[in-house]
Parts: C-alpha cells; sequence; structure tokens
C-alpha cells in the first residue's frame, strides 16, 4: 500500500470516527444538541485563512487532514441529501 493510500484511508478513518464522537455526544446531551453538531462539523471543513492552497506538495499532516474533510463534506452532502428526501416524502 502506498504512503498516499494510507493518507487517504487514515483521513476517512478519522473523518468517520470524528462524526461518531460527534453524535454520540450530541445524543447523550439530547436532541437540541444533533443540529448544532451538524452545524459545527460543517463549520469545521471549511477551508481557513487560505488553508485551501497548501502548495505543491502538501505535508502528510495536511494531507490526512484534507482527506478528512473531504470525507466529512461528503457524508454531509449524502445526510442532507436523504433528508431532503425524507421531508419530501413526509411522514
Amino acid at each position: 500500500m502506498t504512503d498516499i493510500a494510507r493518507q487517504e484511508i487514515e483521513g476517512r478513518l478519522n473523518a468517520h470516527r470524528e462524526i461518531l464522537i460527534s453524535l454520540l455526544a450530541a445524543a447523550i446531551n439530547g436532541p437540541e444538541a444533533i443540529s448544532g453538531m451538524v452545524r459545527s462539523l460543517g463549520e469545521d471543513v471549511l477551508p481557513k485563512d487560505g488553508a485551501e492552497d497548501p502548495g505543491l506538495t502538501p505535508s502528510a499532516g495536511y494531507a490526512s487532514g484534507a482527506e478528512k474533510a473531504d470525507e466529512i463534506r461528503a457524508i454531509l452532502s449524502a445526510a442532507n441529501d436523504r433528508a431532503e428526501a425524507l421531508r419530501r416524502i413526509g411522514p
């Protein structure tokens, strides 16, 4: 397995871990904490202070963090799509 593949897997695994921890913490704190948790995850993956341009060869730490952010974005997008579809179907 290449270093790039390891970084991608590590970043994606970290994203799933972050979401799982956030979901469990929100569940412990009650239903009203869920929307704040989703908002917080969305804000955490937005690039800050030019971080979206790491240069030609990003460091391993940045690459893993970028993979994590990409995976969280993909999961949040899929969750939003499913929530919208469920709203259209109705109760």
